[in-house]
């Protein structure tokens, strides 16, 4: 496989350009749609990588995405290459397979690498500190210089996605792109998340809840924290809010959830044993959306040499083989990446450490959405415990939108696939036997989901 001999010449600083990938290495399978990948610059220091795939079914008519991966700190190309793409890596990461169930059959999809530092995304200047109005506003940007350089699709049904920390970052850029309507129109039509991280406090609490219905804690514990710690009462509790031994309980739940050997993307699927993206991508989420409050940050102060974060942490230090392929030189000449720019990585440790996060519950975005009249869908594979379905649906059901469906199953196959409730301008929906990567993980039933959604039909 020959790389090719375009190549982005240009100064680092002056990145704003984009080339179509006239050969990927590693795809042994005949591609029927264009691909690019590129750059935009988006404010004085900070450029974007972008990776762009064109429906394979009309892409002068078929809707558009957007697509963001979490952490923060997370490549979104985790999203092209091991989740929804037209092409996934396959177990040797270095090779790349036909996946049936690519998004991209349905609508053309642009994936961003953000904020700056992550994958090759980067900083002219090397500073990559950023939050979550910065990375909003420079989402924004690079969507605004997505049309200018694909102006054809201008005025395409376009839809903002994303997964776990992009829970803040897709409500975030909805709105700002609902605010920016009239100086810079968008024919936005919806906006989903897939185990969105969208309340923070409702995360921590809920997660409890999970632990206690999924038997992961005894009842001898849950009787205590019931009767001496939330009055007699536990579901009016508020978990985050207790203090003296109670607050040490949780806290020991949560150091059993997150380091006591148990998968916190899917509580029935095992740790990986090898070296792999998703160990890596593991402990950013450890990082990044685990709890945050005061009293839970001797949670990583406290992890044992024996645990789950310490067995992540070593294993992040070997390369990564499973999941994503280690793009090689080759590589990085086929989707134009200059050599300068370094090794890609599926998270970035300096963006997650560094990263200031600034909303703890996303309602007030969501609900400028839904009252701008774009649809809205929530997704929660049931299994996940990094951002889990309960969180979810306390969240839908607090926004104060009119419920038109109670919790009903929905069904792909003929069988009961998930259950979904219906609000004016949103619908909740939970993902059957799906973790954290609901698409990655329930590939035939999210392709209809995302279907439905894309047509505004009935899930």
């Amino acid at each position: 496989m020959q790389p090719l001999t375009v190549f982005l010449l240009a100064t680092l600083a002056l990145l704003v350009s984009s080339e179509e990938i006239k050969k990927l290495p590693g795809v042994d399978f005949e591609l029927n749609f264009k691909h690019y990948s590129g750059f935009f610059q988006v404010s004085d220091n900070h450029v974007l990588h972008y990776w762009f795939v064109e429906s394979q079914n009309d892409p002068t008519n078929d809707p558009l995405i957007f697509w963001f991966n979490g952490g923060p700190g997370c490549s979104s190309l985790d999203g092209l290459l091991n989740e929804m793409g037209p092409y996934v890596a396959n177990e040797d990461g270095k090779t790349l397979r036909e996946n049936e169930y690519a998004w991209n059959k349905l609508a053309s999809v642009v994936y961003i690498e953000s904020p700056a530092g992550v994958g090759y995304s980067y900083a002219t200047d090397g500073n990559i500190t950023t939050n979550d109005d910065l990375t909003s506003l420079e989402n924004y940007e690079a969507l605004k210089q997505f049309f200018t350089e694909f102006p054809q699709f201008r005025h395409h049904a376009t839809f903002i996605m994303g997964e776990s920390y992009g829970g803040v970052y897709v409500p975030t850029l909805t709105a700002r792109i609902v605010d920016g309507q009239e100086d810079f129109p968008i024919n936005l039509k919806g906006m989903a998340l897939g185990n969105g991280y969208v309340h923070e406090t409702l995360n921590i609490d809920s997660s409890v809840r999970f632990a206690y219905g999924h038997g992961l804690i005894d009842e001898k514990v849950w009787n205590t924290l019931e009767t001496s710690c939330c009055k007699g009462c536990i579901d009016s509790c508020d978990l985050t809010q207790v203090t003296g031994h109670c607050a040490t309980m949780v806290e020991e739940i949560f150091q059993f959830l997150w380091f006591g050997g148990l998968n916190p993307y899917d509580l029935y699927r095992d740790c990986d044993p090898n070296p792999s993206a998703n160990s890596k991508r593991m402990t950013h989420l450890l990082r990044g959306v685990a709890p945050k409050m005061a009293k839970f940050d001797n949670l990583f102060k406290n992890a044992t040499k024996n645990s789950l974060y310490q067995y992540l942490k070593n294993k992040q230090e070997k390369p990564l083989t499973a999941d994503v392929p280690c793009l090689n030189d080759t590589e990085i000449k086929a989707i134009h990446i200059p050599f300068n720019l370094g090794k890609w990585d599926i998270c970035s440790d300096k963006v997650t450490t560094t990263y200031q996060k600034q909303y703890q519950d996303l309602s007030p975005f969501v609900k400028k959405v839904v009252n701008n009249h774009v649809r809205v869908l929530l997704y929660y594979g049931d299994t996940d415990m990094a951002c889990n379905f309960m969180m979810g649906q306390q969240f839908s059901a607090r926004l104060g939108l009119r419920r038109t469906l109670k919790k009903t199953p929905w069904k792909y196959d003929r069988q009961i696939a998930g259950f979904k409730t219906l609000y004016d301008g949103l619908t909740f929906l939970t993902v059957r036997g799906a973790g954290h990567m609901a698409p990655q993980w329930r590939a035939p039933q999210m392709y209809y989901v995302i279907q439905q959604f894309l047509l505004n039909h009935p899930i």
